[in-house]
């Protein structure tokens, strides 16, 4: 995990320390999933909201100071204890909850069970942070109905399983800790079917609530408070003999290739314009709605899985990558900022970061579709003729009234586009408009003009009356464009390689 201080935007002075007292349920705003987390310092509380991605980093009644969420003080009179959490000894427990200088409403959810004659309180959140869900693209995955299909088909054989993942499951993911989580996950049926279950629950009721029915014990290392007669789990931070039924694992995915060293030039290279150390580190900014690429997961370092059994993983490498350390003049250089707000929202079954108009080509990141499309991009950008790209990447706009189109079939997701305006070396400009189609037909549209055009205007009702012909390219709607002057040529999409599609794309441009 990054060892770089991430923080959130703290409504406390400089150096003082202020307790966690509280975090909420889950919901979703803008799209996205937040939860709104109470700090309390000095006889005031503060609400803050939050992505749900950086739960993994927040723990009940611990001390903050500054904002920075990835180091935390436990309270005074904490002790550390191992203790087994034993099927059918568990008993959910709900009451409502007064949350200290707040007014907000709140219900306390938790699970109780015996310990050395004590009852000891669990919180749910705790469950789902630290044994069900410790990462990023668990966490987010609570959310959505047998949506694993999207990510990786399993197949396995006597001892061994085997994951093929497809380009939306995040290369960062394949690390050993997180396949090891997520194989446990999958491999051991209570496990997975609590986990399952908590997403048609959450569909119907808006609320994180699930029985406890492991079918095996579960030990942890807990940080706990203690009363007279009961203990309150604060934070887990050990789980303990964790059973994969399967000593070997392979894992494939589009990302994982066989390097090869390459005398050739670099095709292009990234200058930084305001690059930071280290020592910066990360500011979260919850109202960014997806996370870059290269933001490293948020998670307190003391949470650890331990495992009966260390299964073998082995890499399955596809094609080959070659791997180019020299420059020449034909080399493009791209000068980009690398400022260090960041995000924990979810990057795969969420929308991407917005305002990305007129980024360049390869500061871009999409999943699924539209990063196929962004492949084809970045092949097409080798050829001579092309100049640059920039590319707009935004969610299509609501239309009139409540339109279907505007969301995925989870009807959450809202549908995302892409344009690429191609500039060519003679000064020809070519906007190509690719719409995340979800098995939909909808063709890609290439829009010219023999004059220089405010292409904004043309873009918007263009997008607007897609929504409202659900999802349709009608002739109304295009005649609109021509009768501008502007020539309007439709490129069905076909199966073939990025290579031969990129040359398909080229053959449609007139230069």
């Amino acid at each position: 995990m990054s060892k770089q201080q991430v923080k959130i935007a703290w409504p406390f002075a400089k150096v003082q320390k202020a307790q966690l007292l509280w975090i909420g349920e889950p919901f979703r705003f803008d799209h996205k999933m937040m939860i709104k987390t109470y700090f309390r310092s000095q006889g005031r509380t503060e609400g803050i909201l939050m992505d749900w991605g950086t739960l993994p980093s927040l723990a009940i009644q611990h001390f903050y100071t500054d904002g920075i969420i990835t180091a935390s003080q436990a309270p005074e009179g904490v002790q550390e204890i191992d203790m087994t959490i034993y099927p059918n000894k568990v008993k959910y427990h709900e009451r409502p909850w007064s949350i200290q200088g707040s007014s907000d409403p709140a219900t306390s959810r938790s699970f109780v069970f015996s310990f050395n004659g004590k009852n000891v309180f669990l919180p749910v959140i705790e469950v789902l942070r630290s044994i069900l869900a410790p990462n990023g693209f668990l966490l987010y995955r609570l959310f959505e109905s047998n949506s694993f299909p999207q990510f990786f088909t399993e197949t396995f054989e006597p001892n061994k399983i085997h994951l093929s993942f497809s380009s939306q499951y995040e290369l960062k993911y394949t690390k050993t800790a997180f396949i090891y989580q997520l194989v446990w996950l999958l491999t051991n049926r209570d496990i997975r079917q609590v986990y399952e279950n908590i997403a048609f629950r959450w569909l119907q009721e808006k609320v994180l609530r699930f029985e406890w029915t492991f079918t095996q014990p579960i030990t942890i290392k807990a940080r706990v408070k203690e009363k007279i007669n009961t203990y309150t789990i604060l934070q887990i931070v050990n789980v303990k003999n964790k059973d994969i039924p399967y000593k070997h694992i392979s894992i494939s995915h589009p990302e994982i290739q066989d390097p090869e060293k390459s005398n050739e030039a670099k095709k292009y290279t990234y200058r930084s314009l305001n690059k930071q150390g280290d020592e910066d580190g990360f500011t979260l900014d919850e109202q960014l709605d997806g996370s870059t690429e290269d933001f490293d997961l948020v998670q307190m370092n003391q949470l650890k899985h331990e495992y009966t059994l260390v299964p073998k993983i082995e890499r399955i490498k596809g094609s080959i990558s070659k791997q180019r350390s020299k420059e020449d003049e034909n080399t493009k250089k791209y000068y980009i900022n690398t400022n260090s707000i960041r995000s924990t929202a979810d990057s795969g079954g969420q929308q991407i970061v917005r305002g990305l108009e007129h980024q360049m080509l390869h500061q871009i990141q999409a999943q699924g579709e539209l990063q196929d499309f962004i492949n084809v991009l970045k092949v097409l950008e080798q050829y001579p003729i092309i100049g640059t790209i920039q590319v707009i990447m935004d969610v299509l706009p609501d239309g009139h009234g409540e339109r279907r189109f505007t969301k995925l079939s989870d009807n959450m997701t809202k549908r995302r586009y892409v344009i690429a305006q191609i500039f060519l070396g003679n000064e020809k400009q070519f906007n190509i408009i690719e719409i995340e189609r979800e098995n939909r037909s909808l063709s890609m549209l290439i829009l010219s003009s023999l004059v220089k055009r405010d292409w904004k205007t043309i873009y918007d009702p263009l997008l607007t009356n897609l929504v409202n012909d659900s999802g349709t390219w009608t002739s109304k709607s295009l005649k609109k464009i021509e009768d501008q002057g502007i020539t309007v040529v439709k490129a069905k999409h076909i199966s073939k390689g990025v290579q031969h599609r990129a040359e398909v794309i080229l053959s449609k441009l007139d230069y």
